[in-house]
């Protein structure tokens, strides 16, 4: 059964209105973190205090749960003790690091948060292995955790290098220390697990916390009772359209639907470089005239050519969100004091480079509301003031 992607694209457009038609007749659900609409790096933060949350005994109950399962999945991670993690999110651009390289035997777990579908960049997960190495932490003690919505999400070669592979014995299937976990059917069931097991008289925040962030993924999994019957009228509706009738074809229109996915990311990101070099890039050439030089990378550096070992750069996170700040190899204390007086945030790229950096836009690269304001010029308006105040903020600082 092959099908072309007018039909695909066609169908989407009338799941989403038969969705939305039936979800406007389901009673109000209060779920918080349902109504404001969290994105990826949230989950992170999310997860985050999950994990770190000691208790009133200080057991890291949550952690402990989520350690068990883990060692139901990679039989490396058995002799891990929990003594006292260090667990951050977005710390050194990681997601979540789980580290324990202060304590004997030292271990660190890098989550790699994809529930979004964030696109994988150039050596990405090489290059958080390297970051990790840089706490002494033992190549054999190392662990990278793929974390998507579903499961279906694969990892690229570009992000999971050769080298990388080589460090998480990704070859060895014993050994192997690369784990691929989703929400579906992994961290759902954990959480379920964690309110079911916390007391919730001695625990009542994180119990309630649970409570409502398991109501908020049994809605995007379609597991509430109203939901469950909107999903089931849609496969309905689906098998009926394209003549669904057995394992192979649902199969067959699921190959589909993922090349359409990749045709689309494909054609999102040639369309985003497209429209930002002629809104965004070229207009802010001419406006900062001679005085610059411009180099384009994911996004671009611009070094006003008084600056000799620093540049402002504008860059992307894995959630698509946009940031600005300025970059080097050296930073005076009065330079130092000065960006984060101004609230940026320390970035510690490796040993020979950081930075301080802040967010651009509230509106996020996946958004039609960022593109909006690409198209009405609002946002090289405001990329334009960040340079500015930048400048002005770095008079006569040694960079």
């Amino acid at each position: 059964m092959e099908l072309s992607n007018d039909i695909l694209i066609k169908l989407a457009s009338e799941i989403a209105s038969i969705e939305n038609e039936e979800r406007a007749k389901l009673p109000y659900n209060a779920n918080i973190i349902e109504d404001i609409k969290i994105k990826e790096n949230a989950h992170s933060r999310i997860l985050t205090t999950f994990l770190n949350y000691a208790g009133h005994d200080h057991s890291f109950p949550v952690y402990q749960i989520f350690i068990d399962l883990l060692k139901k999945k990679c039989c490396s991670i058995k002799d891990i003790t929990i003594h006292n993690p260090n667990i951050t999110a977005e710390k050194e651009r990681i997601d979540i690091l789980i580290d324990e390289s202060h304590e004997s035997p030292s271990y660190s777990i890098i989550i790699e948060n994809k529930v979004c579908w964030a696109d994988d960049q150039f050596e990405q997960i090489e290059r958080y292995i390297k970051k990790v190495q840089g706490h002494n932490v033992p190549n054999e003690s190392i662990f990278v955790i793929y974390l998507t919505k579903y499961g279906n999400k694969k990892v690229s070669d570009k992000s999971l290098t050769p080298k990388a592979k080589d460090i998480l014995d990704y070859d060895d299937k014993k050994l192997c220390r690369f784990i691929e976990l989703n929400y579906k059917d992994d961290l759902l069931p954990m959480f379920i697990s964690s309110a079911n097991q916390i007391d919730r008289d001695k625990e009542p925040l994180l119990h309630s916390s649970l409570i409502q962030y398991v109501d908020y993924w049994k809605g995007k999994f379609s597991m509430r009772n109203g939901e469950k019957k909107i999903a089931q009228k849609i496969a309905k509706y689906m098998a009926d359209k394209l003549n669904v009738n057995s394992i192979q074809d649902c199969l067959k229109i699921a190959d589909n639907l993922e090349s359409l996915q990749n045709a689309l990311d494909e054609k999102r990101n040639e369309l985003m470089k497209q429209v930002l070099n002629e809104k965004v890039v070229e207009p802010l050439k001419k406006c900062l005239g001679d005085g610059y030089q411009f180099e384009l990378s994911e996004f671009f550096n611009i070094t006003p050519t008084t600056w000799k070992r620093a540049y402002i750069c504008l860059f992307k996170d894995d959630n698509r969100d946009l940031f600005i700040g300025v970059y080097g190899s050296a930073f005076t204390r009065t330079t130092t004091y000065a960006l984060q007086s101004a609230g940026y945030e320390e970035d510690i790229v490796d040993k020979n480079e950081k930075g301080y950096f802040k967010s651009v836009s509230d509106a996020n690269l996946g958004t039609p509301e960022f593109w909006n304001l690409v198209d009405n010029g609002k946002f090289l308006k405001e990329l334009k003031k960040f340079i500015k105040d930048i400048i002005s903020l770095l008079d006569g600082k040694r960079l």
